[in-house]
């Protein structure tokens, strides 16, 4: 049978959402990144936006998230998504064999590493390259080259990961990976809805009440919002709609976003002096998925002394540089069909 190359190819393997990104067709695709399995024959029933949908409603059905903190921790499944992904976005190509890009966060070890390799080669991938996420978003938004001195500084804040990365001449002079991100505030939300309301709340609805009404301490001149969320009561076992106001929110997500900005803080400790003096003028640039928490860059200014400001694009930011990285790599192609070669690591930005 034959392999057709297909479209240049770069995902961005969040662990609540995998974007992806297709030469010359752009965001393709937004899912959130878990499967749904059957219970009883062991076969994925639906990935994405439906596999979300019948959680806690099919008892049949069980929710399956492979991809944590950034890398694959359940090989097949991360396997399975990227690939019908792939099939999916290449219409009639169903053994296209593209190259990929693939962003990672800067600490992956190399048991994930090779986790990931295997899993990409499985879905298809002919060529493989793994791009940090801070360079990643740094490119997408146009902010780093390989020839000239400017200073980027990225925070990428995913679902589980915060990813901080100091750029200078298109490389990494430092990074840091702590394991705190938007799922740690859900959980919060989740733990103080229970603790003050004897009500379950579900991570959905938490997560629901935090992009509605979320927002970092003190509000200044910021209006107090509320929303209605509903869980189940832990003595009746009835259903329950409270109100959460935006200051529940933010005394509920006030440990995580402390962490958050620990882990901004030391990943700029690694810096050299000369780098250090001109963090001032640079500031850092907020990406992913709660980089326009209100608040949030107020509280990094304070505790950092550096201005920060979310990218216009947050979300999509290191999926269109891993897109642009595709796009830089130029005509030179790799034999269609290759078994299990070494995927390549992009430490520095190529040029332009």
């Amino acid at each position: 049978m034959w392999d057709f190359a297909g479209r240049d190819t770069a995902i961005d393997l969040g662990s609540a959402t995998v974007r992806m990104h297709v030469r010359d067709r752009g965001v393709v695709c937004r899912e959130p990144s878990v499967l749904a399995r059957s219970r009883e024959t062991g076969r994925i029933l639906a990935l994405g936006l439906p596999a979300r949908e019948m959680a806690g409603r099919n008892p049949d059905v069980t929710i399956v998230r492979p991809i944590r903190e950034g890398v694959p921790t359940e090989t097949e499944e991360a396997e399975y998504l990227m690939r019908h992904l792939v099939r999916r976005h290449h219409k009639r190509h169903h053994t296209a064999r593209p190259r990929m890009v693939i962003t990672v966060p800067s600490g992956m070890t190399s048991v994930h590493y090779r986790a990931l390799q295997f899993s990409a080669y499985q879905a298809g991938a002919r060529h493989l390259t793994l791009v940090p996420t801070p360079i990643a978003a740094a490119i997408g938004m146009g902010m780093t080259s390989s020839k000239r001195p400017e200073i980027a500084v990225i925070a990428d804040i995913g679902a589980d990961i915060t990813d901080v990365g100091v750029i200078a001449f298109g490389g990494l002079v430092t990074a840091h990976t702590a394991h705190v991100g938007g799922s740690a505030m859900d959980r919060a939300i989740v733990a103080l809805v229970r603790r003050e309301h004897r009500v379950a709340l579900s991570p959905s609805a938490a997560e629901v009440a935090k992009l509605e009404v979320g927002a970092v301490p003190p509000l200044d001149r910021r209006p107090v919002r509320e929303i209605v969320v509903t869980g189940r009561d832990l003595a009746t076992g009835m259903p329950r709609g409270i109100v959460l106001t935006t200051l529940d929110v933010g005394r509920a997500i006030a440990g995580p976003v402390a962490r958050i900005v620990d882990a901004i803080c030391t990943g700029l400790t690694g810096c050299s002096s000369e780098i250090s003096g001109e963090l001032l003028h640079v500031g850092i640039t907020l990406t992913g998925g709660c980089a326009r928490l209100p608040g949030l860059e107020r509280l990094i200014r304070e505790q950092t002394g550096l201005e920060a400001r979310p990218s216009d694009d947050p979300g999509d930011a290191a999926v269109l540089g891993a897109g642009e990285v595709l796009r830089s790599a130029g005509s030179q192609e790799p034999s269609a069909r290759i078994s299990s070669p070494r995927p390549s690591v992009l430490t520095t930005v190529p040029e332009y």
